[in-house]
């Protein structure tokens, strides 16, 4: 496992409080937490990112588990979120955001990872016949605004990285918090404790281009790969500042049940 302890510069917090701890699941090579663990640390947090797919095994989660973490993000990838035979701790994953719903922890679930907590909710994941790959303009739907994380984004302008072909439903009784483009569901909670995000907050150019390297989707009619990492490029500062936000705010809420 990778721990990430410490800021940006290499500095321990001279705080004296506890700082929250997260854990990770990375699912494949190349799908790290990247910046968005920088700012999860950033805002106080520790990051601890485990990888089944090394042979890791997941932490314990949870007061009934005696588990050590305030919370847990489950990460993308490029698999389904029910392509068990490929990826066996599949089934141990989507049953521990089963147990986020029901309010044991919170989550913070991203793409492959979304859709993963949409399969636990029992709502329908289907392929779509283009993938969305590069930047879509989303906003907050009015739960959003409301939202003790996402309302961060309130009133914000939401350019946002989108690499899927797997699109998720709303599960029932979620709340819809981030909407746009023709795949409408782009972060939702359910239960209390347990957020999913179509859209990367995590991703740069620069991830981006290793993921489109090789990579045998087809691309979103205009695009080329160019075009792709051009426009990822220029909506950076954006992207930077909305996923700093998110990250505050995630470790925000943490601090606010420790």
């Amino acid at each position: 496992m990778e721990f990430w302890p410490v800021g940006h510069n290499g500095c321990m917090s001279s705080e004296s409080q506890r700082r929250v701890r997260i854990l990770a699941i990375e699912h494949e090579r190349g799908t790290g937490p990247e910046r968005f663990g920088e700012w999860l640390v950033e805002a106080g947090a520790e990051v601890v990112v485990t990888r089944p797919y090394l042979g890791e095994v997941i932490p314990a989660l949870g007061s009934e588990d005696n588990g050590s973490f305030d919370a847990l993000i489950v990460l993308g990838g490029s698999a389904g979120p029910t392509e068990d035979a490929e990826n066996p701790w599949f089934p141990e994953v989507r049953e521990l955001l089963r147990r986020s719903i029901a309010g044991e922890f919170p989550s913070l679930n991203i793409c492959l990872g979304g859709e993963m907590l949409a399969v636990a909710g029992d709502a329908p994941i289907t392929r779509r016949a283009h993938p969305q790959i590069g930047i879509y303009e989303l906003g907050a739907t009015s739960a959003g605004e409301s939202d003790p994380v996402f309302g961060a984004l309130a009133g914000m302008s939401l350019p946002s990285v989108l690499f899927h072909q797997e699109e998720m439903g709303l599960p029932s009784g979620a709340e819809l918090l981030i909407t746009g483009s023709d795949a409408p569901v782009q972060a939702f909670r359910l239960g209390e404790l347990a957020w999913g995000t179509q859209f990367h907050p995590e991703t740069d150019a620069t991830q981006i281009a290793r993921w489109l390297n090789g990579n045998d989707l087809a691309l979103p009619a205009g695009k080329t790969e160019d075009s792709i990492i051009a426009e990822v490029e220029a909506h950076d500062s954006a992207l930077v500042d909305n996923g700093r936000r998110l990250a505050r705010s995630f470790v925000g809420f943490l601090e606010s049940r420790s």
